[in-house]
């Protein structure tokens, strides 16, 4: 057997089960927190400034879109490691009516890009594709929110935005989560000087800046950035388009181009969103609502929820070894396929649809029974241990029944690590979006390789869940490749285990991570034991995660049942459900 490649990153513990007893203790089951209920509106999302400033918008007359737009001003200010104008995403729209809609304003590769320079073997780690200007594709997150705002907004953008640029001229108290993210980046930080005077604080007797040192921020201190309130400022005034030219659209580019990126200012002029359809699918007495490619995850999440139906994955119970074991396979197979099926549709012609199918899942569940062990099924991709998360998500209902489940992100938490000039504007790192050539540990996935005006494949996975016809579940997860098998496990533990959106979210994950030539199943702790026992006798290398780690997600959801909005937001991560 090959050695075992582990990664010990931000505490999380590894413990590879061989021949001799476990040496760790289970953490308990604790009681999930009681749901957030509330008759009128609610927002949930990843910070809780976010949260109340969407809930603001609401008790001011504006519909969800209005309080999904103010929610991500205020996460562009306060969760900037996660996701802002630098980045991209999709937004699932489900109004009241009936319609629904999905905006894809996913990133893209700059038309003029070489993508042999990322396949350039003197870059074996491909760090061209992770970091500085060469990893930055061109952001549409702006063209998003502009879409939103012209097709549903009902409030001034001023409005929108008011509560943000407070934020950022004014100052917000740091939180844990963001302390504990600057504080992980710290070298990176200090040796760039706009991310220095950015994300880092000059202590009391320290200002002249010929003698600067720089420290980083803690949980409880103020962030001030008034860079980037300029910059909100400026697209309220002027349109969120304009990001798209002039000042900003320059100091994007010069950011790209000063380490040898290819981004060009028409690039970012001819940015379009693209306005689509949502995937739907039918689950035992629910429908589906999610997002098509160039995202996996919603694709991803209609065959497993038929794989675990034609499987009958629940029936073994909640948290029980068979059933993690029934699912793990179910979800590893969705994975292989999108894999080898999904792409940007604009790119690559696949007939992806036929994912979506029961009859395609009674063929893909082959071999998948609680008396067969694991075995990889063309594996995923591997992903390191440190690939702790990324992205944001959140969730918006409004008293009228209008919808929104939306995630975005800027990649990598701080994106490239690139900011754009004079703007406060964090750059993604979308480029490592793409795949890269096969190695021995690597399947073939050519469907994603780099071309010039395509959009990396993404794992984003935003869901709305009808019942009897009627929004029932509205959810979604950051998390990157772990995001459209947390969004599976949650919708079971409510349609097939009655847990309430906060029992939820709370209990705990797994996901299966094929690295050949063997199985293996990364959890958290807080799993009962025998479950342990019966997946280790099932053929899995297991990885043991402390409870409630950002590894596995930090999902947000809303339940409607009742008259009555339950929302929860995921211990894993720093987030609120407001409600009024």
């Amino acid at each position: 057997m090959k050695p075992i490649h582990t990664v010990i990153a931000f505490f999380l513990i590894i413990i590879l089960f061989g021949g001799c007893a476990p040496k760790w203790q289970l953490a308990p089951l604790e009681p999930a927190p009681t749901p957030v209920v509330s008759e009128h509106g609610m927002v949930v999302a990843a910070q809780p400034l976010a949260a109340e400033a969407g809930i603001a918008v609401l008790k001011d007359g504006g519909n969800a879109v209005d309080a999904a737009l103010a929610a991500l001003f205020m996460l562009n200010v306060v969760e900037p490691h996660a996701s802002g104008l630098g980045g991209g995403g999709f937004a699932l729209i489900r109004m009241a009516d009936g319609t629904a809609k999905v905006i894809n304003y996913r990133e893209k590769a700059p038309r003029s890009i070489d993508p042999d320079y990322y396949y350039d073997p003197a870059d074996s780690t491909h760090d061209r594709m992770k970091s500085s200007g060469t990893a930055v594709c061109v952001p549409g997150a702006a063209a998003g929110w502009a879409e939103l705002y012209h097709r549903w907004a009902t409030l001034p953008l001023e409005r929108l935005a008011r509560d943000a640029i407070q934020a950022a001229e004014e100052g917000f108290v740091i939180d844990p989560t963001l302390a504990g993210q600057i504080g992980g980046h710290y070298q990176q930080f200090e040796t760039d000087s706009l991310l220095a005077k950015t994300f880092l604080k000059i202590p009391a007797g320290f200002e002249d800046d010929s003698m600067a040192v720089y420290m980083p921020y803690d949980a409880g201190d103020t962030l001030r950035q008034p860079n980037l309130a300029k910059t909100l400022k400026t697209l309220v005034k002027r349109g969120l388009n304009s990001f798209y030219r002039g000042p900003i659209a320059e100091a994007i580019v010069q950011a790209s181009q000063a380490d040898s990126g290819f981004m060009t200012t028409n690039d970012l002029e001819f940015y379009r969103v693209d306005l689509i359809e949502p995937v739907t699918a039918k689950f035992g007495n629910y429908e589906l609502l999610t997002i098509p490619p160039p995202s996996r995850g919603g694709t991803a999440l209609v065959e497993m929820m038929n794989l675990f139906d034609v499987t009958d994955a629940a029936a073994p119970g909640l948290g029980n070894g068979d059933g993690v074991h029934l699912m793990s396979q179910c979800i590893q197979q969705a994975y292989s396929d999108t894999r080898t099926m999904i792409g940007d549709p604009k790119f690559v012609k696949t007939d992806w649809e036929r994912l979506l199918t029961v009859d395609h899942a009674k063929l893909a569940a082959k071999g998948i029974d609680v008396k067969t062990k694991a075995s990889p099924r063309d594996a995923v991709s591997p992903v390191d241990l440190s690939d702790v998360g990324n992205t944001t998500h959140l969730v918006v209902v409004d008293k009228d029944g209008n919808v929104v489940s939306l995630t975005q992100s800027i990649n990598w938490f701080f994106g490239a690590g690139v900011i754009a000039g004079n703007t406060g504007l964090l750059l993604n790192n979308q480029m490592n979006d793409f795949s890269i050539p096969p190695t021995n540990e690597t399947p073939t996935d050519t469907l994603n390789y780099i071309v010039g005006g395509k959009r990396p494949r993404s794992n984003m996975t935003p869901v709305i869940v009808l019942k009897d016809g009627k929004p029932y579940i509205i959810l979604g997860t950051p998390g990157g490749s772990r995001i459209p098998a947390a969004v599976a496990q949650i919708i079971v533990n409510i349609s097939e285990y009655d847990l309430d959106i906060s029992a939820a979210i709370d209990y705990p994950r797994y996901f299966p991570n094929d690295r050949i030539p063997y199985e293996r199943l990364y959890a958290e702790n807080r799993f009962p034991m025998e479950t342990f026992q019966k997946l280790k006798k099932n053929g899995y290398v297991l990885g043991i995660a402390p409870p409630y780690h950002v590894y596995f997600g930090g999902a947000h959801g809303i339940v409607i049942e009742n008259g009555k909005l339950y929302g929860a937001a995921d211990k894993r991560r720093g987030g609120a459900a407001r409600g009024y």
